[in-house]
C-alpha cells in the first residue's frame, strides 16, 4: 500500500501518458480513457458515457451565491468518467496532485484547482455538473463518504494547449474511503457540426402510363429453351416480360416476343399442357386482385390462341392475386417483382 506522504516526482510516475497497462477486466470493451486524459495507475474506469455531440456546461471555478464564478459553455464530443482507486490509503490529495503534475506534462493548462468547502464553496460537489448519467456504479462505490474532512474533496479543471479539449476532475472518498474521480471531457471540433437536410423524394408510385411502364421494366428476355429447364426443373417458370395496362388485363404490344416465345416452346412439345397464372402485388383488395389476376391470365391464353394457334384444350388460366409473392410489397421494386405470370405445367 501506498503511504499518505508521497514525493510528488513520485505521483508523476503513477500517471499514465498513454492508454494504461492492467485495465480491469471488468470494463467492458466499448469502454477506454480519453486519448488526451490518462488514468492513474491501479485505478478502474467504473462508469463511461460518450456522446458524440452535446451541449455541456463545466465549471471552471468555485460556487459563489449558488453560481459558478466561472464556466465554459461548450458543443462537441462529451466523455464521461468515473474512476476509483481501491486503496484507502491514497489521499484524495495526492490523486489531486498527480493530476495537475500529470495533466501539465500531457500539454494541459490547469485553469483552476481548489479543496475543501473554503476553496470550492459550499455544496460544491453536490452541483448537477458532477452528477451526470453516472449509473453503473453502487451507491456505495460511488457515493460520497460521511463524516471525514471536507477537504477531502478536491476539484480541477485543465484546457489543452494545442487542441480545444476541456476536462474537469471532481475527485472525492467513497463510502470505503476510496478515492474516486469523476471526469468530463468535451473536445469541441475543429469545423462546426451541422447536419443538412435533403431534398424531398419523390414518393414511389407504380407507373401507370404505357410509356411509363414500358421505359420502368428491366427486360428478362427468357429463351425458349431457358424456359424448357425451368419448367423441367422446378415444374414452373416465371415470365416478366408479359406487360399490361395500368388497373387492366389488356396486353402491351412490347409482350409480344415473350408471348412468341411461349409459343415456341408449346409448339415444340406437343404433349406440354399449362397452367397460365397471373400475380398481382398487393395494392388494392383481396377480391380485387384475385380477379385481375385470373383475367390477365385468360388474356395470356386468349393471346396465344389467337395469334399463335395454340389450341385452347392446352390452356387452363388462373388468377392467385397477391397470394404467393416472390419480394416484398413495401417498395415499388418488390411490387414490380410480384406483378407477373407464371407457367406451370400440368
Amino acid at each position: 500500500m501506498f503511504p499518505r506522504k508521497i514525493f510528488p516526482g513520485f505521483l508523476v510516475l503513477m500517471f499514465l501518458l498513454a492508454h494504461p497497462i492492467g485495465v480491469s477486466a471488468d470494463e467492458p470493451d466499448e469502454w477506454g480513457d480519453h486519448r488526451l486524459v490518462p488514468r492513474l495507475t491501479g485505478s478502474d474506469l467504473i462508469t463511461y458515457r460518450f456522446v458524440e455531440f452535446d451541449r455541456v456546461t463545466l465549471p471552471f471555478g468555485p460556487l459563489d451565491g449558488g453560481e459558478f464564478a466561472d464556466q465554459y459553455t461548450l458543443e462537441g464530443e462529451h466523455t464521461e468518467l468515473t474512476y476509483v482507486l481501491r486503496n484507502p490509503e491514497i489521499s484524495t490529495l495526492q490523486v489531486k496532485r498527480a493530476y495537475l503534475e500529470g495533466m501539465e506534462q500531457a500539454g494541459f493548462e490547469i485553469e483552476y484547482a481548489g479543496s475543501g468547502r473554503s476553496e470550492l464553496g459550499r455544496r460544491f460537489h453536490s452541483e448537477d455538473a458532477f452528477d451526470r448519467d453516472r449509473g453503473n456504479a453502487s451507491r456505495r462505490t460511488m457515493g460520497w463518504t460521511r463524516g471525514t474532512a471536507d477537504r477531502d474533496k478536491r476539484f480541477l479543471a485543465a484546457r489543452h494547449h494545442q487542441e480545444d479539449v476541456y476536462v474537469t476532475a471532481l475527485i472525492y472518498n467513497n463510502r470505503d474511503l476510496e478515492p474516486v474521480v469523476r471526469m468530463d471531457v468535451v473536445e469541441v471540433p475543429a469545423e462546426e457540426v451541422t447536419l443538412t437536410m435533403q431534398a424531398p423524394q419523390p414518393a414511389e408510385r407504380q407507373p401507370v402510363e404505357r410509356d411509363e411502364i414500358v421505359a420502368a421494366h428491366e427486360a428478362q428476355n427468357l429463351t425458349a429453351e431457358q424456359i424448357e429447364s425451368g419448367i423441367v426443373a422446378e415444374g414452373r417458370v416465371a415470365v416478366r416480360d408479359i406487360l399490361f395496362e395500368f388497373d387492366s388485363a389488356e396486353i402491351i404490344d412490347e409482350s409480344a416476343d415473350a408471348l412468341a416465345t411461349i409459343a415456341e416452346v408449346l409448339a415444340h412439345n406437343d404433349d406440354l399442357e399449362l397452367l397460365i397464372v397471373g400475380h398481382t402485388d398487393n395494392v388494392g383488395d383481396f377480391e380485387y386482385n384475385l380477379n385481375l389476376s385470373m383475367q390477365r391470365a385468360s388474356a395470356v391464353a386468349a393471346w396465344l390462341e389467337q395469334h399463335h394457334a395454340i389450341d385452347s384444350e392446352r390452356l387452363q388460366a388462373a388468377g392467385a392475386g397477391m397470394m404467393a409473392p416472390v419480394a416484398t410489397n413495401r417498395d415499388e421494386d418488390g411490387r414490380a417483382q410480384n406483378r407477373r405470370v407464371e407457367l406451370v405445367e400440368i
